[in-house]
């Protein structure tokens, strides 16, 4: 039996507006290529000079979903840092903003990016697939 990801952000998307003013995404499937989780942690964002604190809002072993009121630009190579629940060491990443949802997206509703992990060691890339397997197998889900 699969679970129901109860936190798809594609569902909060402008849920104010009326009638064909609805803009909600129209894919049947999402892009992902691999099950994430929710996951709620603050993270660090540093590209530019510029540093953020965002709040995670779910992971895959390939990429993020950072909530923030000041979206970084698509395409946008961010460094990230964040702790796992229970894990000391930071994690770094290297992310690429692959989507963008900012108040022309979703009025008042969440503002972020979608970041896939483009630069990670080996070593941080097998904590967070720990991480996200252990998270599956403690919650009964499945990715089928």
């Amino acid at each position: 039996m699969q679970k129901m990801d109860n936190y798809d952000r594609r569902k909060n998307r402008a849920f104010e507006a009326q009638g064909d003013e609805l803009d909600l995404e129209q894919r049947e499937d999402q892009r992902r290529t691999t099950f994430r989780i929710p996951l709620r942690l603050w993270t660090e964002g540093r590209v530019t000079g510029r540093l953020d604190f965002h709040n995670c809002s779910n992971i895959s072993e390939t990429g993020m979903f950072i909530e923030t009121p000041d979206p970084y630009a698509l395409n946008a190579l961010v460094n990230i840092e964040f702790n796992l629940p229970g894990v000391h060491e930071p994690v770094r990443v290297t992310g690429r903003a692959v989507s963008r949802i900012d108040e022309n997206g979703s009025g008042e509703n969440i503002m972020g990016n979608g970041f896939v992990f483009e630069q990670i060691t080996p070593a941080d890339a097998e904590l967070i697939r720990a991480y996200v397997q252990a998270s599956l197998l403690a919650d009964n889900w499945t990715t089928e």
